[in-house]
């Protein structure tokens, strides 16, 4: 799953505006469109909270997510998406 998948379905799931899971996140609008179009990367916190918010397993999306932000270490983050298989929330 990319970023910007993510973003999309936290805020259909959650039923809240983009703005609005921005400022949950204490980030601005911009900042949100910007991890969207990939000009920057989320940190873990974000990704945690969005995976929160889109009602997906936190651990497991978080390292999916950084696994494709990090090729180098994808292998170690396959090794944490499958020992936090049985945890869907935190």
């Amino acid at each position: 799953m990319e970023i910007a998948e993510l973003i999309a379905l936290a805020a259909v799931r959650s039923g809240k505006t983009r703005k609005e899971l921005a400022e949950e996140m204490g980030a601005t609008g911009q900042k949100l469109s910007k991890l969207s179009a990939g000009e920057h990367k989320p940190n873990a916190s974000e990704i945690i909270f969005l995976a929160s918010q889109a009602k997906l397993p936190p651990l497991k999306t978080l390292a999916e997510i950084e696994g494709e932000l990090h090729p180098e270490f994808a292998a170690i983050w396959k090794k944490v998406a499958k020992a936090s298989a049985g945890i869907t929330s935190l």
